[in-house]
């Protein structure tokens, strides 16, 4: 097993260092794969060779669930063993990953069709869900080496009735959770969107730094949830820079984000921006620790036009500084993460977000308002009790009240009304064990059990205890009582029992059993569906 992984990884240094990267989704089934298995070569080269992080790379579906299994190490050939439609010149399928390519010395190109129908019964209102998706996925590369340029572009129309408590969103809030604009499907609760992702990658200075631009989302963590930036709110406009010179990783990213709408007084969408960088230290072999700096910012006033302030750009002072020299009206952010690997068992992990603090009265008075922090602490075990693909995951989530919102409301830390961090917002605990298990290369068994209790205010404009992101903080119900849970306190269970079997590579057959308890109001859904090359919407929260 050492010596086939250390092939593995010699083929994967060959073959992804000279091509731009393309990657997964976050929290995609690849992108999990993929970092288990990076998480097992990283160890067994023990850094003898260069550190080839094949997370999130999409090159890896080469290899990724290889002839309806997962990772097939007997086979490393990039060629699927059966053409289909010899006729055609090329023939497709020529490779397992792509309907559809083209290949030459300096470039390739894939071409992929996505597709999800599923249909389903809810007990609470007993009517039918459904999903109808698609649609196309592109990417390769131009160039066929480091100085040339990867892309991927992901185009779908959907229609989708959600579970009735989704709904909710939707009808008060404004938005479907995940999506940007929608209209209504055929009156009935229904939705009709369209979602469109894309971007290119290039690499300058020798490999060192990596460029990536588009319309995509993004994540910092290793966990099921992230308090620093998760995939839970629409894809944005972004540039990306990662710069990686041995031990250390630093990490820019500048976006254009959607404020606030309708649901706040608003007629239209406007633009706000955000500034993130992230700097990493692998402390040890298996330890890293990363800082990260987050502002969220308008230029929306009397005297200046609502546009990015370039002051941002520079990728290297603190934000704080520049947020001071600014006069400190931004929405400005710090977190410490970190990661241990225990060998190849698994990891340890943990966030620490701080938005405001008083140090005097973190002390003296505890629950201060502006006392705003959180925390994430979790780990993963993977072939756990020694059981082939059996792996576990637990996480524990917490934020105290008025963590992430703004007196501006326009600088709160959200996407089109959409959470940048915790779908819960703020003023909340959470537990969640998720339990992932392959059997027989083809059935894919995973099982989610989240467990929260969060302080919500009464009504959309009712008293603001603390858990709405999108308020003003300064129409805070208390100074100095503020506690965890305050407000309308709201328990939540969530578990969901996802069967996959898998009948060609990426063509996935679903059983889905969704049961979602909200104080006394429960509800079950349970659906069947088809997709191809395409992931589960998500309905955990």
């Amino acid at each position: 097993m050492k010596i086939k992984l250390l092939i593995i990884s010699c083929f994967l240094g060959i073959n992804l260092l000279k091509s731009q990267d393309v990657y997964y989704p976050s929290n995609s089934l690849g992108d999990y794969f993929s970092y288990k298995f990076n998480n097992k070569i990283q160890f067994q080269q023990k850094r003898r060779v260069a550190f080839i992080d094949t997370s999130n790379i999409k090159t890896f579906d080469i290899l990724l669930l290889r002839s309806n299994s997962y990772l097939d190490h007997d086979n490393l050939s990039v060629f699927s063993n059966k053409k289909i439609l010899k006729c055609m010149k090329n023939g497709f399928y020529n490779y397992t990953s792509s309907f559809y390519a083209l290949k030459g010395s300096d470039y390739f190109f894939s071409i992929n069709p996505v597709l999800q129908f599923s249909s389903g019964k809810e007990t609470s209102t007993n009517k039918t869900l459904y999903q109808n998706t698609r649609g196309a996925e592109i990417w390769g590369n131009i160039g066929g080496s480091l100085k040339g340029i990867g892309f991927y572009s992901l185009f779908t129309e959907n229609q989708i009735m959600m579970p009735n408590d989704y709904q909710f969103y939707k009808d008060s809030l404004n938005f479907v959770p995940h999506e940007l604009f929608y209209k209504p499907f055929k009156k009935n609760g229904a939705v009709d969107f369209f979602q469109a992702r894309a971007y290119i990658t290039f690499n300058a200075a020798k490999n060192y730094v990596k460029f990536q631009f588009g319309h995509d989302k993004h994540k910092i963590g290793n966990g099921y949830r992230s308090l620093i930036l998760s995939d839970f709110a629409p894809q944005y406009l972004f540039l990306k820079i990662n710069t990686d010179i041995k031990k250390f990783h630093y990490q820019n990213l500048f976006t254009q984000f959607n404020d606030n709408g309708p649901i706040l007084g608003n007629t239209l969408f406007g633009k706000k921006y955000g500034a993130f960088h992230r700097l990493s230290f692998d402390i040890l072999n298996n330890l890293q620790i990363g800082f990260s700096e987050m502002v969220i910012f308008d230029r929306k006033d009397s005297t200046q036009s609502n546009q990015f302030d370039f002051n941002y750009l520079n990728p290297v002072i603190f934000y704080r500084a520049v947020e001071s020299n600014l006069g400190s009206r931004d929405n400005s952010l710090m977190a410490f993460d970190f990661e241990m690997r225990i060998r190849q068992k698994g990891v340890v992990y943990g966030q620490f977000l701080l938005d405001e603090f008083n140090l005097k009265y973190l002390k003296t008075q505890p629950n201060w308002w502006a006392n705003k922090y959180g925390y994430q602490i979790g780990g993963r075990y993977f072939d756990a009790f020694k059981i082939k693909n059996f792996d576990l995951l637990l996480e524990y989530n917490r934020m105290r009240p008025y963590t992430y919102s703004h007196y501006r409301t326009t600088q709160s830390y959200s996407h089109f009304n959409q959470s940048l961090a915790h779908p819960l917002g703020a003023n909340f605990g959470e537990g969640i064990l998720e339990i992932r298990y392959i059997l027989a290369k083809k059935l894919f068994l995973t099982n989610r059990l989240i467990v929260s209790k969060s302080g919500k205010d009464s009504s959309l404009m009712g008293n603001n205890y603390g858990g709405n992101i999108l308020r003003n903080y300064n129409s805070r119900v208390t100074d100095f009582s503020s506690k965890m849970f305050m407000g309308k306190t709201t328990s939540l269970i969530i578990n969901e029992l996802i069967v996959s079997y898998m009948l060609k590579h990426n063509l996935f057959f679903d059983l889905r059993i969704n049961y979602r308890k909200e104080n006394k109001n429960d509800n079950l859904f349970v659906s069947l569906g088809l997709r191809l090359n395409s992931e589960l919407k998500k309905y955990d929260f």
